[in-house]
């Protein structure tokens, strides 16, 4: 934020001229208002207001909504958020550095003006959000919209959703708080710069510029090396993402301390058309399998960064300055707060994917909200003279009632009195995924004693795949240690259970490497540990043949596959690798039982139970005619193509091994070839669409035998 700048004439030379100039200069001090987010630049160029920033800004608020609106051709929208990042580090860094310079900075007015320019209509979108959830979300979703809530209101979001899952996972479609992520990495660096800035002007003024670009030049580098392996930390936290918004306070600085660009006005069209092709290109070339930020957001920083610093080309005063442009720029900051949470809850309400129609409509539904935000809470509130330490202590208080508020939520778990029976049908359905302590991202094993209890003499069992196959264990764990079984666990994400084999992804490369490499590993622990005398192979197995997406196939890892295998060849690497797997394992005197996989759905169950016993949004997804509106406790299993190849390479591998025991578990659930259960009454099987529940996984194994080694003394 800013200080105005008033300027005294020259005719005030005289004493009493003096007193004047310093009575009106505390009265300015005094009535000092923090000017709107587009004056931010006033003091960074000869003009008082640029109204081309606001246009970069509208660039980037239309870009986000796009992306996510699903509208055809913005696959990479999400860079308007990395725009954003630039923008403010070049008006608000400035900013402190304009005053850090004139030794007028002080910490309590800058996070005043912080206050005044973001809390307002964050509060009008958290308690809309809170009135919406309490008539919307089920107690499970109403809990973890409350942990959100809680994590955004200390500027914190950004860890919370680190910790959960990625931005672009389909659950964090359907968080109404995602967007405050952002916001998160803004707060945390903005508490870190003034510092950074008050200390360096303190020793060397000089230092500054080359500090600012030093620190951006390691985030940069931190970001590029963790991409891949890291990319939740690239993706969410301020140390990955320090440089972008750094990239625009070091601008600031230049610009303040006289290296502004100076260019022919030839030279200076060019450069400002090459930035604006910049920063529009990744709008149209990124998706969301990109590998970002990193490198894939540098033309996105640098075509923002070039085009703020020509503000005299034609395309900032023409183009970027006209009046609708303008417009949605000055009121891009409650557009991007309120746009979310109505898309997330359109999305909750119609279970899963909203209507492409639906959707579209929540653009004008998001610009009238922010155009009503803008107006009647951003602008009143920004124009408030009160005192900075009285208004800190009033915005704490008002933070305090709302955490107090989501508090109570979280801790009551959403409130679980308004949907008993829900809540009890959500309890049993609960199977966390993330925090399942024995299956691991990593290549080490055990995971922990809880899978693999070494001082366990008797006899195990031990499963072996992904996270199915950690769905099912919760059964299967119950059944072994009722015939006197001990229990082992090896287990991975998205890692099926081959050796010679596994999926792979360009843009996640390194994962199919670890995967082997834990496969490899399983299987050594499973051969020379005597305990173990029958081995469950289960998992995702229709993962090798799924078509949806190019960029997952299987591979050999003999011969790195630089395109997909053809059909045939897939099928024959998936025969040739499970009938070694489990060749290794008969010859080490293990019984082998391979468990085809669970039913799994298009549609995720759990949303249509919801709808069922939550009457404001049983309306809404009938008003809209989604399928979440009605709930008959069965559905078509989906991905049935790709199941229906697994299932026969699954027969073909275990007619060539004598001794093995192949299950479907599928006949447990369905009763028709293509009508599956989700739910017997009360009971739902599942946790999400394609995972089953505790309940769900003791169901379809009632009637599962394991031989009896432990009686017989083997």
């Amino acid at each position: 934020m800013v200080y105005a700048i008033f300027r005294i004439p020259q005719r005030l030379t005289s004493p009493l001229a003096a007193g004047r100039r310093s009575r009106i200069a505390r009265i300015a001090r005094a009535k000092m208002k923090e000017p709107s987010v587009s004056a931010l630049s006033s003091g960074l160029s000869n003009s008082s207001y640029r109204a081309d920033i606001d246009g970069i800004r509208a660039i980037a608020i239309l870009s986000v909504i796009c992306f996510h609106c699903a509208v055809p051709g913005v696959t990479g929208g999400f860079t308007g958020v990395d725009i954003f990042f630039v923008i403010s580090g070049y008006l608000i860094g400035g900013h402190i550095f304009s005053e850090v310079r004139a030794g007028s900075f002080s910490f309590l007015r800058f996070y005043w003006r912080r206050a005044k320019r973001i809390l307002p209509a964050f509060y009008g979108v958290l308690a809309f959000v809170l009135l919406a959830a309490l008539l919307l979300l089920s107690p499970l979703e109403a809990m973890k919209t409350a942990q959100s809530a809680v994590a955004a209101t200390l500027s914190a979001s950004n860890i919370a959703f680190w910790s959960a899952s990625s931005y672009f996972a389909p659950a964090s479609e359907l968080r109404p708080l995602l967007m405050t992520w952002s916001l998160g990495v803004e707060e945390q660096f903005y508490l870190v710069i003034p510092i950074l800035l008050v200390l360096l002007a303190r020793i060397r003024r000089s230092w500054i510029l080359p500090a600012v670009l030093i620190s951006c030049g390691f985030s940069f580098l931190l970001a590029w090396f963790e991409l891949g392996y890291y990319s939740q930390n690239v993706f969410y936290l301020l140390p990955e993402r320090a440089w972008e918004l750094g990239v625009g306070v070091g601008l600031a600085v230049a610009e303040l301390t006289g290296r502004r660009i100076r260019l022919n006005s030839f030279l200076t069209q060019l450069a400002s058309l090459a930035g604006v092709g910049l920063l529009l290109a990744p709008l149209f070339l990124l998706d969301s399998r990109t590998l970002f930020p990193g490198a894939a957001a540098l033309p996105s920083v640098l075509g923002t960064a070039l085009v703020i610093a020509l503000p005299s080309a034609a395309i900032n005063r023409r183009l970027l300055s006209l009046p609708p442009l303008v417009f949605v720029g000055r009121i891009s900051y409650s557009l991007y707060l309120w746009h979310w949470p109505l898309l997330a809850f359109l999305r909750v309400v119609s279970g899963g994917a909203a209507p492409r129609g639906a959707a579209w409509l929540t653009i004008p539904a998001a610009f009238a909200a922010a155009a009503l935000s803008y107006f009647f809470i951003e602008q009143p509130f920004r124009r408030s003279t009160r005192e900075p330490a009285p208004l800190l202590i009033r915005y704490g208080i008002v933070s305090a009632v709302f955490l107090a508020a989501w508090a109570a939520v979280w801790l009551s778990h959403g409130l679980r009195q308004r949907f008993a029976q829900l809540d009890r049908v959500e309890h049993g359905a609960a199977y966390k995924l993330a925090s399942d302590p024995c299956l691991v991202t990593l290549v080490e094993l055990p995971a922990s004693p809880l899978c693999d209890d070494r001082f366990d003499a008797r006899p195990a069992v031990a499963i072996w795949g992904d996270s199915h196959a950690a769905a099912l264990a919760q059964g299967l764990r119950t059944l072994a240690e009722s015939r006197g079984y001990g229990f082992v666990e090896l287990e991975r994400t998205s890692c099926t259970a081959l050796t010679g084999a596994a999926n792979f992804q360009p843009a996640f490369d390194h994962e199919a490497a670890e995967c082997m490499a834990f496969n490899r590993k399983a299987l050594s622990l499973l051969n020379s540990d005597p305990r173990i005398k029958i081995v469950i192979l289960a998992g995702q197995w229709a993962s090798s043949f799924q078509q949806k997406d190019v960029d997952r196939w299987l591979t050999d890892d003999s011969v790195p596959q630089a395109k997909p295998l053809t059909d045939d060849a897939a099928g024959a690497l998936f025969v040739r690798s499970l009938r070694a797997t489990i060749q290794s394992l008969r010859q080490a005197g293990k019984e082998v039982i391979v468990l085809a996989d669970a039913p799994t759905f298009d549609l995720d169950p759990i949303f249509r139970i919801r709808a069922a016993q939550i009457p404001a949004r049983r309306a809404l997804a009938r008003w809209m005619g989604a399928e979440s509106a009605s709930d008959p406790g069965l559905a078509p299993f989906g991905n049935a193509a790709a199941v229906a190849i697994a299932n026969a390479q699954l027969r073909k591998v275990v007619e060539g091994v004598p001794g093995v025991q192949l299950i479907d578990l599928k006949a447990e659930l369905c009763r028709t070839n293509d009508q599956c259960l989700y739910r017997d009454g009360d009971r739902a099987f599942y946790s999400n669409a394609d995972h089953l529940s505790v309940v769900g996984a003791r169901f379809i194994l009632r009637d599962f035998h394991l031989p009896q080694l432990a009686a017989s003394g083997k």
